[in-house]
């Protein structure tokens, strides 16, 4: 079972849906049809192309103990320390430190659970980047119907110039 959010992220918010979100969410329902979730095959990237740079895609790890970074928009790239397609979640993340890793497994996996889309808005100095405001829907994929393998997700970024969401525990934020 999937824990609590972290501080600061609130899951399935109902209102104020970024366009990139709202096209990827009634993207995702038009190509599942009468299924509980689309496979890969469903999604073009041809239908995608205005959304690719803010598009990641993840293949499911043994169940979601890990995911690795297929696809990941050039937008996208730019949050990260190293170029995290073909690497392991957990390795692409490490920077960032444990707990930014666990937090974003978790929310990876309670997407597997689920099996159903997940959005997450929240503060990303959570996640270890300072001075960032994010929007993002995560939304399962599977072959079977059954099993998720992979996950799609788009992200918003806002940059908090007034510094309003930080970790309470990051000291290098203090003062």
């Amino acid at each position: 079972m999937a824990r609590l959010p972290p501080p600061n992220v609130e899951i399935d918010r109902d209102t104020d849906w970024p366009e990139n979100l709202s096209f990827i969410r009634d993207y995702w329902r038009d190509r599942r049809g009468s299924r509980s979730m689309p496979g890969r095959k469903d999604i073009s990237p041809a239908q995608l192309k205005a959304h690719l740079p803010y598009l990641l895609l993840t293949d499911v790890i043994d169940g979601g103990a890990d995911f690795r970074y297929r696809l990941v928009g050039t937008e996208l790239r730019q949050f990260f320390r190293a170029e995290p397609s073909a690497k392991r979640m957990s390795e692409a993340l490490a920077p960032f430190g444990a707990e930014t890793v666990e937090a974003t497994l978790m929310s990876y996996r309670a997407v597997v659970e689920r099996r159903a889309p997940m959005r997450l808005t929240g503060a990303g100095s959570w996640y270890g980047q300072e001075f960032k405001l994010f929007d993002a829907l995560l939304a399962p994929l599977s072959d079977d119907d059954t099993s998720v393998n992979m996950i799609l997700g788009t992200f918003v970024f806002v940059w908090d110039e007034k510094n309003q969401f930080r970790d309470p525990r990051d000291s290098r934020l203090a003062g």
